[in-house]
C-alpha cells in the first residue's frame, strides 16, 4: 500500500478583459493564478479544485521555507502557476505544515490526537501514511498511530483553535534521533511578556529569547515556531518565530479567487464563512449542494477592492456535505466481488462492510464524489473501516475509494488487510485479522519497521493486538494465504 501558503487564490482574466481583447471565454489561452486548498487525485496526477497540477517545474516551500519534498494528496497549499485549460503548469508552491512532533495522545473513538499542545481532529477525508525509507508511503488507519510516534500534521484551523488534519505522515524519526525533540506548530499567541520574551501556545510556554524573530510580537498574533520542545517542562526554546497580524498573505485587489477545503464558521445569516483564512462572502453566489459546517467546497470568486480577507464568491459547489468519521480501525484493498446498493454493503477480498449515507464514498482519479450505487463489481477499491458492527458482524465502512481497476502500484494480483492481530499461534504461525485467519507459506514474507526479517524473528516478536499489514490471497479452504506481512508497531 506505497503512496507528501503565501496564501492566495485563483487569479483570473476577467470576461470585460477578455471581451476587449477580443478573446471568447472557453479559449485555450494562458491565465496566471494563484490556488489554495486540499490536493487530491494521486500522487502522479495531484489536483486542486478540480485541476490538474503540473510540478515538474515548481520551487517548493514548507511554511515558507525552501525544503526537500514532494506535493503529495491531502497536503494543504498554496500555489501559484500560469492555468491553460484544465491544468496548471504550477511556478511555486507552499505546502502548510500546521504542527510537527511526538504525538501525545490518540483517541480512535473520538477521531482526535493531540500533539505539541494541539488538539488535531480526522475525519474519512483526512490521508494518513508512512514515510518509508525508499521515499514511498504506506497508508495507516487512525488506529495504527499511537503515543511517541513522530508526524507531520497537514490542515486546517476550526472554530475553536483546533486543527482538522487532511494529511498527517508518520516520520521515520524515533526518541533516540536528535530531530525527535524539534517541533513546528501555528497557532494565537497568548500571555505575551516582551520582557521575558516568552508567550503561551497551545498550553506550552515559548521562550523565544534566542529566536530568530519575524514581524512584530503582538498579543493575539497569530504565530509560526520552530523549536525545541522538552515535554516535561511544557516549554519550546524557538528557533525561529514569525508573528503575523492574520494568517493570510498580503494585497489580492484585481484578483479572482478559487479554493477547496472545509466550510468552517458558517453563518446563514450574514451568508459568510472561512476557508483558507479568508472569510467568504456567499450572498451574491450561485450555491450548488447544502452549505453546512465542515462540508467540502469549491468556492469561485473574486477579492474585496478594500478587504484583503474577504472574498465575494459568485459560486460555491459543495462536494462532501460533511468529512464522515474518521476513528479509522483497520483497512482492505482489492476488487469489489459484490455489492448490494439496496443494502448498502459491499464485499472486497472476501469481507462484507455496511455503509450508510455518512460513509465517504470518492475516486481518486478524476478525484471527486461517487453515490453508492456507482460503485461497479470489479472496481479496485480501498476500504477504511471501522470497529462498528452490524447484525451480522460486518464492519463499518467509513470510506470507499475507488482506485480505478487496481491499486495503482502494480499489485492487482494481491488483496491487502490492515488492523490488528488476534488469535496469534506463532507455533502454527497463524492469527486472525478482519474476519479471516491468516496462514504463510515458505514464501511468505515479513518485515518489522521495514526491515526485513525471517520468519523466525517475526513469530518470535508479533504480539496480540500488534499493528500488521497483510498482502495475499484467499485460498481454496477460506484462509487469507499471506505473500507478505508488515508489522507497523
Amino acid at each position: 500500500m506505497r503512496i507528501k501558503g503565501v496564501q492566495g487564490l485563483l487569479a483570473l482574466t476577467t470576461l470585460l478583459v477578455l471581451a476587449a481583447c477580443g478573446t471568447q471565454p472557453g479559449a485555450n489561452t494562458a491565465t496566471s493564478v494563484t490556488l489554495a486548498g486540499v490536493v487530491g487525485g494521486t500522487d502522479t496526477n495531484p489536483t486542486l479544485s478540480g485541476q490538474a497540477l503540473d510540478l515538474s517545474s515548481a520551487s517548493v516551500t514548507v511554511n515558507g521555507d525552501a525544503a526537500q519534498t514532494s506535493v503529495r494528496p491531502g497536503m494543504f497549499i498554496y500555489a501559484q502557476g500560469v492555468s491553460q485549460g484544465s491544468t496548471v503548469a504550477v511556478q511555486s508552491v507552499d505546502v502548510q505544515i500546521e504542527v510537527k512532533g511526538p504525538i501525545e495522545s490518540v483517541d480512535v473513538a473520538a477521531s482526535q490526537l493531540t500533539l505539541v499542545g494541539q488538539t488535531v481532529s480526522v475525519d474519512a477525508l483526512t490521508r494518513i501514511y508512512e514515510e518509508n525509507p525508499d521515499d514511498t508511503y504506506t497508508t495507516l488507519a487512525l488506529a495504527d498511530l499511537q503515543a511517541g510516534d513522530y508526524v507531520e500534521v497537514s490542515g486546517t484551523r476550526q472554530a475553536g483553535g483546533s486543527v482538522l488534519a487532511t494529511r498527517i505522515e508518520r516520520k521515520l524519526v524515533t526518541s533516540g534521533d536528535p530531530e525527535y525533540g524539534q517541533v513546528e506548530v501555528k497557532g494565537t499567541a497568548t500571555n505575551l511578556d516582551t520582557t521575558a520574551m516568552t508567550f503561551d501556545l497551545g498550553g506550552y510556554t515559548v521562550d523565544y529569547s534566542g529566536a530568530s524573530v519575524e514581524g512584530t510580537p503582538a498579543e493575539g498574533a497569530f504565530v509560526e515556531v520552530k523549536g525545541q520542545i522538552d515535554a516535561a517542562t511544557m516549554t519550546i526554546a524557538a528557533s525561529k518565530v514569525e508573528f503575523k497580524t492574520a494568517d493570510h498573505g498580503s494585497d489580492h485587489e484585481g484578483e479572482q479567487a478559487e479554493f477547496y477545503g472545509p466550510v468552517v464558521n458558517l453563518d446563514e445569516a450574514a451568508m459568510t464563512f472561512e476557508l483558507a483564512g479568508f472569510t467568504v462572502d456567499y450572498s451574491g453566489a450561485t450555491v450548488e449542494g447544502t452549505l453546512v459546517e465542515g462540508a467540502y467546497v469549491e468556492v469561485k470568486g473574486a477579492f474585496d477592492a478594500s478587504d484583503a480577507t474577504l472574498v465575494h464568491a459568485v459560486k460555491v459547489e459543495v462536494k462532501y456535505e460533511h468529512g464522515g468519521e474518521g476513528s479509522s480501525y483497520g483497512e482492505v484493498k482489492g476488487p469489489v466481488e459484490a455489492i448490494d446498493t439496496a443494502a448498502m454493503q459491499i464485499t472486497v477480498a472476501g469481507q462484507t462492510f455496511w455503509a450508510d449515507a455518512n460513509t465517504i464514498v470518492k475516486q481518486d482519479d478524476p478525484d471527486g464524489p461517487l453515490s453508492f450505487d456507482q460503485i461497479q463489481t470489479g472496481d479496485w477499491v480501498e476500504v477504511k473501516y471501522s470497529d462498528a458492527t452490524d447484525a451480522d458482524g460486518n464492519y463499518y465502512a467509513t470510506k470507499i475509494e475507488v482506485k480505478g481497476g487496481m491499486d495503482g502500484e502494480g499489485h492487482d494480483a494481491y488483496h491487502e488487510l490492515e488492523g490488528p492481530a488476534t488469535g496469534v499461534d506463532a507455533a502454527l504461525m497463524t492469527f486472525q485479522l478482519g474476519g479471516y485467519t491468516v496462514v504463510v507459506s515458505d514464501a511468505t514474507v515479513y518485515e518489522v519497521f521495514d526491515a526485513y526479517v525471517s520468519a523466525a524473528d517475526f513469530w518470535a516478536q508479533l504480539s496480540e493486538g500488534d499493528r500488521v499489514e497483510v498482502k495475499g490471497n484467499v485460498d481454496e479452504s477460506g484462509n487469507f494465504l499471506a505473500a507478505k506481512i508488515e508489522r507497523s508497531n
